[in-house]
C-alpha cells in the first residue's frame, strides 16, 4: 500500500492517529443510527480526517473489480440466454412435430372407427343371412377377427392420442416458462449493460433510485433454476420424441397387421365366392340335366299313353268282331280260325294294355321323382345364390374402403420446422 509520509507526519505531530474505517454492515449502520447527534458529528470529523490522511488506492481497485464482476455476469447471463433460446427452438420444433403427429393419429383413429363400422356391417350381413351352421365359415371368422382387430387398434390409438395431448400440454407449459425466463434474462442483460456503461455525470445519474424492495435469490438458486429449466425442457423434448417414435412404430405395426388380416379376409372371400360359383354352375348343370330327364320322361309317358290308347282301341275293335262272330247261327258258331285268332288277339291286347299301364305308372313315378329332385336342386341353387350374393356384397363392402395409412406415416419422423416464429419469439431479443 502506498503511504503519504508528509500527511502522516502532520497527523503524528497533531497527536492523533486515524485509519480508513472498514465498510459498515447493516448491524453497524443500525447501531450508528441509534447514537446521539454529537457522536455522529464526531464520527463524520474522524472520517474526514481519515480520508485526508490515508491512501485511497483501494477504491479504484474495488471499482475495477466490480466492473469485472459486472462484465463476467453479463457474459454468463448471455450464455444462459443462448441456452434458453436453443431450448425454446427445440421445444417449438417438437411441438410442431407433435401436433403433426397428433393430427395424423386422429385421422388414423377416424379411419379405424369407420372401418370398424364397415366390418360390423359385413359381420351382421354374413351372420344375418347364413344359418347357424354356416356361421363357423372361414369368411365369417375372418370378418369377425378383422372387426375385433380394428376395435382393439382403435382403443390403443385413442390411448396414445391422450398421451400425445399430455406431452403437448407439458411442452407448451415449459415453453411458456422458457419464454418468461428468456425475457427476464433479456431485461437483466439490459440492466447489467446499463450498469457497465453508467456515466456519473449523466442527468439520470442524479435521479434517486426507485422506491422498491427487491427480493433476492442466491446465486446457487439462480444457477439451479437455469439448469433445471434447461434440463426439464431437454428431457421433455427427448421424451416427446421417443413417444412420437413409438407411435410411428405402432402405426406401422397396426398397418401391417391390418393389411395382413385384410388380405387374409379378402382371400377367404375370393375363395368362398369361387367355391359358391362352382357350386352354382354345378347345380345349374344338374338342374338342366333334370329338366332334360323330365322332358324325356314326359315324352316317354306320352308315348306309352298313346300305345295304351291304340291298344285299347284295337281291343275294343277285336271285342266287337268277336261279338259279331258269336252271333252266327247254330253250327256256324264254331271255334274256327277267325274266332281263335280274334280271341288270342283280344287276350294279347288286354295283356299288352295291362303291361303298358304298369310302364305308364313307373314313368309317372319317375317323372314325379324327377320333379321333386328338380325342386330340391332349385331350392339349393336359390340358397347358394343367396349365399353367393352375401359373399359378393361383403367383398364389395370390404373393397370399398381402404385405410389411407401409408408409408408416409412411417417416414414422417423428420421434424417439420416452423417457418417463422411469432411475436413472442425471442429471436429479435437475442439479436
Amino acid at each position: 500500500m502506498w503511504k503519504n509520509h508528509a500527511e502522516q507526519d502532520n497527523l503524528q505531530k497533531s497527536g492523533s492517529k486515524l485509519t480508513l474505517p472498514a465498510l459498515s454492515d447493516s448491524k453497524s449502520l443500525s447501531f450508528n443510527r441509534a447514537q446521539p447527534q454529537r457522536d455522529q458529528a464526531l464520527k463524520m470529523d474522524e472520517l474526514f480526517f481519515s480520508l485526508r490522511g490515508s491512501n485511497i488506492s483501494q477504491v479504484p481497485f474495488a471499482v475495477h473489480n466490480t466492473m469485472g464482476n459486472l462484465k463476467s455476469r453479463h457474459i454468463e447471463v448471455s450464455h444462459w440466454q443462448g441456452y434458453i433460446y436453443e431450448s425454446i427452438q427445440r421445444v417449438e420444433r417438437e411441438i410442431a412435430c407433435l401436433e403433426q403427429m397428433k393430427e395424423m393419429a386422429e385421422h388414423c383413429l377416424q379411419e379405424r372407427r369407420l372401418y370398424s363400422q364397415l366390418m360390423s356391417d359385413c359381420v351382421a350381413l354374413s351372420s344375418g343371412l347364413c344359418s347357424a351352421g354356416l356361421r363357423q365359415d372361414q369368411v365369417f371368422i375372418k370378418l369377425k377377427k378383422e372387426e375385433q382387430l380394428s376395435n382393439e387398434s382403435g382403443e390403443v390409438l385413442q390411448k396414445q392420442i391422450f398421451i400425445l395431448l399430455d406431452k403437448l400440454s407439458s411442452l407448451k407449459t415449459i415453453r411458456s416458462h422458457l419464454l418468461k425466463d428468456f425475457q427476464d434474462k433479456v431485461e437483466a442483460i439490459k440492466l447489467t449493460s446499463r450498469c457497465i456503461t453508467f456515466e456519473e455525470e449523466t442527468p439520470c445519474s442524479r435521479l434517486p433510485a426507485g422506491p422498491f424492495k427487491p427480493i433476492y435469490v442466491s446465486y446457487e438458486k439462480w444457477l439451479s433454476h437455469c439448469q433445471s429449466l434447461k434440463l426439464t425442457a431437454d428431457n421433455l423434448v427427448k421424451d416427446s420424441s421417443s413417444c412420437r417414435g413409438n407411435l410411428q412404430l405402432l402405426l406401422a405395426n397396426q398397418k401391417n397387421s391390418h393389411e395382413r388380416q385384410r388380405c387374409s379376409t379378402g382371400e377367404s372371400l375370393r375363395r368362398k365366392i369361387h367355391d359358391l360359383t362352382k357350386i352354382s354352375d354345378k347345380l345349374n348343370m344338374e338342374r338342366q340335366s333334370i329338366k332334360h330327364e323330365i322332358s324325356d320322361l314326359t315324352k316317354g309317358a306320352q308315348r306309352v299313353a298313346n300305345y295304351i290308347h291304340n291298344c285299347e282301341c284295337r281291343l275294343h275293335q277285336t271285342t266287337h268282331l268277336l261279338d259279331f262272330l258269336n252271333q252266327r247261327p247254330r253250327f256256324e258258331l264254331c271255334l274256327d280260325h277267325p274266332h281263335n285268332y280274334l280271341t288270342l288277339e283280344r287276350h294279347d291286347l288286354a295283356a299288352m294294355a295291362a303291361g303298358l299301364q304298369l310302364v305308364l305308372q313307373r314313368s309317372q313315378q319317375n317323372l314325379g321323382m324327377a320333379h321333386r329332385h328338380l325342386t330340391f336342386v332349385e331350392d339349393k341353387l336359390a340358397r347358394n345364390g343367396q349365399t353367393l350374393e352375401v359373399a359378393q356384397r361383403c367383398q364389395s363392402f370390404h373393397q370399398s374402403f381402404r385405410l389411407a395409412v401409408d408409408t408416409a406415416v412411417v417416414l414422417s419422423n423428420k421434424p417439420r420446422l416452423c417457418g417463422t416464429l411469432d411475436s413472442s419469439s425471442p429471436h429479435t431479443d437475442l439479436q
